[in-house]
């Protein structure tokens, strides 16, 4: 639960089991999993301890996408490449500013958001973007 997006393969199975040994979940994923998946279904996968298959974890919204077993490293590298290939301070700021959306108001986040995309307009990276949208062309992004 702690990472931005989950990819299972469809032979994964998830569960918050701590109760079943006695113990409450001592770490940050259960406080990963409130946020993401709302307080009634955290609570039945904590209160229960059951163990769920990856059908039921990308039906509840913990995982976004299940894949054959076989294709599970090459479709995280997929997606992995696609994010790899954006502007990297870009990547790392929109990061940033969802996860503040997450304890921000509306109007606090958008005088946030205002500042970064300032900030953004700024990048050697912003103006290769716009250069190579207007040339037809792919970008070549140097993190700067």
């Amino acid at each position: 639960m702690m990472c931005d997006m989950r990819v299972a393969s469809d032979k994964a199975r998830f569960g918050e089991v701590f109760l079943n040994l006695g113990i409450i979940p001592g770490d940050a994923g259960s406080w990963f999993m409130l946020r993401r998946l709302g307080h009634q279904k955290a609570a039945d996968l904590t209160f229960s301890g059951r163990m769920i298959d990856a059908a039921e974890a990308l039906e509840m919204g913990m995982v976004l996408e299940v894949v054959p077993h076989d294709q599970l490293m090459d479709r995280a590298r997929e997606r992995a490449a696609v994010i790899a290939s954006k502007p990297p301070r870009a990547v790392r700021i929109a990061k940033r500013l969802m996860r503040n959306a997450e304890r921000m108001d509306l109007p606090d986040f958008l005088n946030s958001a205002a500042a970064y995309q300032a900030l953004m307009h700024q990048t050697e990276d912003h103006h290769e973007a716009v250069a190579a949208y207007i040339e037809k062309r792919k970008p070549s992004f140097t993190g700067r």
